[in-house]
């Protein structure tokens, strides 16, 4: 064979070896395209069966939690019936009083004072009562967290003069805003200062301090009284669990009821030696959420002041 026959048939050999290995190539790349599409058929199916197991395990943890406040909710039914009896009839000890002829004024306004002190006490434990069953309720209302805490200042007024406590509000940020249901979030604060006013001897100092710490609120609540026993910190959120006498032993677990409906969570913090200190930890409002306006607003809160005081 010449030299240049020799050099047509090793081209030739060389077109048709590509020309298999093109081949080889495109059947290849087909198959791993057909691969490709069932891979990607199995991880949708996959993330549906995954979305699928995590809502029925949402719904079983709320059925699990449904089922343990009922259950709780016989016990409570017990303990109630008993403690709303001694409130219910000195209310009715004090109102058939005030039935007497010629009742003297000073005894008429007597009686109705402690009236309506057993009624308040009787209304407060329905109310924990209700709350507790219902797990407490998350909402979608937004509210500036110094309006809230203003709002509990002034609910407890009255009682903060009558025990001369020295109320303090430390924020690092004026706009911090909460999505939250405003009256239930407010009571829960409400009930915290009330314990520490029970607590304190004289003159409590009362601090609240709130710190923003990523997409979280941190507020901590302290006073200057008595504390709470290492050995009791475990309990107090329990149900029914009180060191007081007039106490339903709700107060607390009413409180983690309603800040885990709100995405939040609520502990003692055990370090602290002067008092009693309180740690909520609550989802801080994106402020994507917020309007221009809004925004252009609180940031000229916060510059002109970082510390409040009430």
């Amino acid at each position: 064979m010449s030299q240049p026959a020799a050099k047509q048939q090793q081209l030739q050999d060389a077109f048709e070896l590509f020309t298999q290995v093109s081949e080889q190539l495109t059947g290849s790349y087909r198959g791993l395209e057909t691969q490709v599409a069932s891979l990607n058929q199995e991880l949708v199916a996959a993330a549906a069966e995954r979305s699928r197991l995590l809502a029925e395990i949402h719904t079983l943890q709320q059925e699990a939690s449904r089922s343990q406040r009922l259950s709780s909710m016989g016990e409570m039914t017990a303990r109630l019936a008993h403690q709303v009896r001694t409130p219910l009839a000195t209310a009715l000890l004090y109102a058939s009083q005030l039935n007497q002829p010629n009742l003297p004024r000073a005894q008429h306004d007597c009686f109705v004072e402690r009236l309506l002190v057993g009624l308040r006490h009787l209304d407060h434990m329905v109310n924990d009562m209700l709350v507790f069953a219902r797990g407490g309720q998350g909402g979608e209302e937004v509210v500036a967290l110094s309006e809230l805490l203003e709002q509990v200042h002034q609910t407890l007024l009255p009682r903060l003069a009558e025990n001369s406590a020295h109320w303090t509000v430390q924020l690092v940020r004026e706009d911090i805003r909460l999505s939250c249901q405003h009256e239930m979030l407010a009571s829960v604060l409400a009930n915290l200062v009330s314990n520490a006013l029970d607590a304190c001897d004289s003159q409590p100092q009362l601090e609240w301090h709130a710190d923003v710490q990523g997409k979280t609120v941190c507020l901590a609540f302290q006073d200057n009284g008595p504390g709470i026993p290492e050995d009791l910190q475990e309990n107090i959120f329990e149900p029914f669990f009180t060191t007081r006498t007039s106490g339903t032993g709700l107060g607390l677990a009413v409180a983690r009821a309603v800040i885990s409906a709100h995405q939040g969570d609520i502990e003692v913090d055990s370090g602290y030696q002067n008092g009693a200190r309180f740690v909520i930890r609550l989802p801080l409002l994106d402020v994507q959420q917020q309007l221009p306006s809004e925004m252009l607003n609180n940031q000229q809160k916060a510059d002109s002041a970082s510390l409040r005081y009430v």
